[in-house]
Parts: structure tokens; sequence; C-alpha cells
């Protein structure tokens, strides 16, 4: 017959993601107390203690009671036991369209926690929205679904078996973030580092049934994000994790690549769950890419862990594909910016956002026959708009805060919204640059972006420009 110890061993290694728990017998001894009223959340459900706005918040669970409400949801069985001993009760109202997360995190120790969410400002009369045991050690962090206006019942308590405390809780609330759908994703250029929070983001319907994300039994990405990554280098791509997590223990990020940008058409091409080794849980992925290919990337958790924030990297090697030639800088080296704001080496003029000034890239093949060329703008304002254009003849002349490097006969290609400073064309079903500029023969066009920089900065002219790329459209 095999010891306690040894069945304990064997689940481990039969599934690592399982968590181990001591039944409650083994666990910390103790009950309410006798230490006077309770402070910091109501003993009933009926007079939750109301809390507003995001913030910490402290609670007290010393003298609180086991109620009977909250007790037997399914949703709250953790480790063989529904129950939430010692609980306190909290009201709050929500102030965005969103998500919120209520944790425990940092806030105490040497306690063992277990909450619980429900939609109303009274004793809950439907199931949780959400319930958590353990997230960082032995305390709780979980995240919900809110809308402005709405009120939430707020549960808080103990793991069944172990003791009350007191301590600190955090709540704050964010709008999802607009990559919560692969319809609208996040363009990103560079190694990095990039931001992801899917603390506020929800479990979308595409890439999770995809086979190569099979692991430990379950393929798919909860609270995912998407991003559309522009390879500038033919050879190999790798993205990771690693490194950039937020400091809470036990962060799980799982990671998908699809080719294209937007919502997947076709399987995935590569994904991880786990990097393994030192790094453990966050992810690591490698994979084969194209020059100017675009490659949408499915980052989020795997379902059950925690949601979390950080960062990630993306190294990319091989062949450079950049193609056409740069001129018109705005760096001091021909024609200087309107007011001395020159920028970087190969950019454009200074702006109030980046005193090295945005820039432009061309990658992909300029044929008209198979036109695979992308633009890329990057070191532009965030939260801006900007406009690809194409001129017929070169130019290097003083406009807005900056130069303007593409005349003759000018057409608009396309107004693009700026995301992390960066934007690109084509995206999607975007037509081919030669198309969307109308190029039906061979020759040279010249290329820039102009955005907005409607912050005071030079000229009374809020707006600015990369600087210019060259084109030799062949057959």
């Amino acid at each position: 017959m095999l010891t306690p110890l040894a069945l304990l061993a064997l689940t481990l290694l039969q599934n690592p993601k399982t968590p181990i728990k001591l039944p409650p017998q083994l666990g910390t001894a103790g009950g309410g107390g006798t230490q006077g009223l309770v402070v910091g959340g109501s003993d009933s459900c009926t007079t939750p203690d109301p809390i507003t706005g995001s913030g910490v918040f402290p609670f007290s669970t010393l003298s609180a009671t086991t109620g009977t409400q909250g007790q037997t949801n399914a949703i709250c069985d953790f480790f063989g036991t529904t129950g939430i001993a010692f609980d306190v009760w909290f009201t709050w109202t929500a102030s965005v369209n969103g998500a919120a997360e209520f944790a425990l995190c940092g806030g105490t120790s040497g306690v063992d926690t277990k909450i619980a969410v429900y939609s109303g400002s009274s004793c809950p009369s439907s199931p949780p929205l959400a319930c958590n045991d353990d997230s960082c050690g032995l305390l709780s962090r979980l995240q919900f679904p809110v809308l402005a206006g709405q009120a939430y019942l707020l549960q808080l308590g103990h793991f069944p078996g172990t003791g009350g405390g007191d301590g600190t809780f955090t709540l704050s609330e964010s709008a999802v973030p607009a990559n919560n759908e692969c319809a609208s994703p996040t363009f990103i250029s560079g190694p990095g580092p990039h931001p992801f929070d899917n603390r506020f983001t929800t479990t979308g319907a595409q890439g999770q049934a995809e086979t190569l994300c099979l692991h430990a039994g379950l393929t798919g990405i909860a609270n995912d994000q998407w991003y559309t990554w522009i390879a500038a280098q033919g050879g190999a791509a790798t993205l990771t994790t690693c490194g950039g997590l937020d400091p809470g223990s036990g962060i799980d990020t799982k990671v998908a690549i699809y080719r294209g940008s937007g919502c997947p058409v076709a399987a995935a091409i590569a994904c991880n769950d786990d990097t393994g080794g030192v790094c453990d849980l966050p992810s690591t992925v490698s994979w084969s890419v194209e020059c100017g290919q675009a490659y949408t990337i499915q980052i989020g958790r795997f379902p059950g862990s925690t949601s979390s924030f950080g960062t990630f990297g993306i190294t990319n090697s091989g062949t450079s594909c950049s193609i056409g030639s740069a001129y018109c800088f705005g760096d001091g080296s021909g024609t200087p910016c309107p007011c001395a704001n020159s920028g970087g080496p190969g950019n454009g003029c200074a702006h109030s956002f980046n005193p090295a000034g945005a820039n432009l890239v061309a990658t992909g093949s300029a044929s008209l026959a198979n036109d695979t060329i992308v633009l890329t703008g990057s070191g532009m304002p965030t939260t801006t708009a900007c406009l690809f254009f194409q001129g017929t003849a070169p130019l290097s002349a003083p406009f807005g805060d900056g130069l303007r490097c593409a005349g003759g006969t000018v057409t608009r290609i396309r107004t693009r919204p700026v995301s992390f400073g960066a934007a690109q064309y084509p995206q999607g079903s975007d037509p081919s640059v030669s198309s969307a500029g109308g190029v039906t023969v061979p020759g040279l066009r010249y290329y820039q972006v102009w955005y907005r920089n409607v912050a005071p900065f030079c000229t009374p002219s809020p707006f600015n420009l990369t600087n210019g790329v060259r084109i030799t459209w062949t057959t």
C-alpha cells in the first residue's frame, strides 16, 4: 500500500499541473476567534461593507463566523470542498465596462484565503461570477467582467479548516483592451519589450482548439490578447515571456503563432505553454519566418492559472528584408528641421513624444506581379492617427514640424491608427501598396508617413512626418 507521501509524489509525476494541498486536518488550526467586532468587512451578506473606487482596502476575519450563504457553489469547489470559512462581505460598484481584479497577493501573510464575487449588492441569489482559493501561494486572486454602474458583492474568507486573519486586499478595474479580439490586434515592431496584460481580458472563441497547443490535456489559451508582428529578416524568430513577468508567483503564460494578420484563417504554426528549466511556466516559442511576412501572436494563460501582466520580447535573425532606399532625413544631415528639432540618425524630425523622431521602412518584394511590400512606420506618438502616402517625385522641404519628402503627384494610400508608436500598411484584406497607389508600370515612387503631434512643440501646425523611402517597382 502506498503511503500518503508516495501518493502525493505519484500525483505530481502524472500531472505537474495538478495543485497539491494539505487536507484541512493538516492545515492551520483555529477558528473565528473572540477578539471583538469584525473590522474590515461585514459578518453578514445582508449588510455588506460598502467600498468605492480602486485601491487597497483592509479586512479582518478574526471575529467572523461562517455564514450559510455562498458555501455550496460548484465553482468554488477546490480540493474537494466548496465552503468559504469565517467569511466577511463587501459591496462595490464598477465605473467602467470591462473587468476587475480582486486580489490579496502581498496584502497579508500566514493565512489561507478563499474569495468569491457575485452580481448585486446583497446576499447572493445566483452563483458567483468568479471564485478562487490559491493564486499567489495560499492567497487568492480573481478577475471578473464588470459593467459601469453595476454593484458587485465580494465574499472574503478562508479555506475550511484554516484560521482567520487580517490584512488588506486590492481592487482594480480596467476597460477591456482593444486587442482582446483577434479582429483588432495591436501592431508591434522591433524586439520589444512589448507589454501584455490579460488580467482584464476575456477568453475568445478563436485559437482555442489548436492541436499544436495541446499541453497537460488542454488546448485552450485563456484570457487571450492578439498582436501583429512583421518579420524584418527572413530566417527565424523567437518570442519569450521569460524575464518579463510581474512579481507574482506561479505566472503561467501560453502563446500561439499564426501566419497572417488578424483572426487566424489556418492552423497555428507554433505554440508553447511552458519554457521549462529555470524559466519554468513562462512561454518561449520559435518559428521560421519570411521577409516582410506578417504574423499574428496570441498570448494568454494556461486555463485555470492566474491572469497576469508583464512583457514579452521577440528576436529575429536571418537575412535582412528591407527594400528601397531611405532618404530625406530629419537628423541634421540635409535640409534643417523647421525648429532645429533634429531627430535621430535616419529618422524624421523630433516630436514632443520622441526626440529621435519617427522612422519609415519598407520590406517585401517590389514586383508588380507579386507585390508583397509592407510599409512600417514607428516611433510616432501613440493613440494618434497617421497617413501613408505616395509621391512621384522626391522632395525635402519644411512642412509642419518636419520635412515633406514625397512630392509631384501625391496619392493617399491609407489612414491608420498608431498603436504603441507604430503602424503598417497593408493589413489583412487591404489592397497591395502598388494597387492602393495606382502603380501599373515599372518605375520610381516615393513614400512617407504623416502623423498628428497634437501637443504644442515646434510650429503652430500639429503634425510631423517620417523620413522618406524610395522604391523602384519592377514587372
